[in-house]
């Protein structure tokens, strides 16, 4: 019955960053095409690039805090 629990939290939380990590991509995009015009579109793409490595992070501390034995 633990395990079931942790198994859920742990999903749950790799689901939060995954989705979190999405939509903040998109409003990023969205902000940028309106506001922000002078910086070019490659420096913005390397930016999200980090985002994603920093998402794929936390997924990796995740799954390793919640071991399923």
């Amino acid at each position: 019955m633990n395990e079931n629990i942790l198994v859920f939290i742990r999903v749950l939380c790799i689901l939060l960053v995954v989705f979190g990590s999405l939509y903040n991509l998109f409003a990023a995009e969205e902000y940028a095409k309106k506001k922000l015009r002078i910086i070019p579109k490659i420096v913005r793409y390397i930016a999200y690039a980090i985002g994603i490595v920093c998402s794929g992070y936390v997924v990796n501390l995740i799954v390793n805090d919640f071991p399923i034995n």
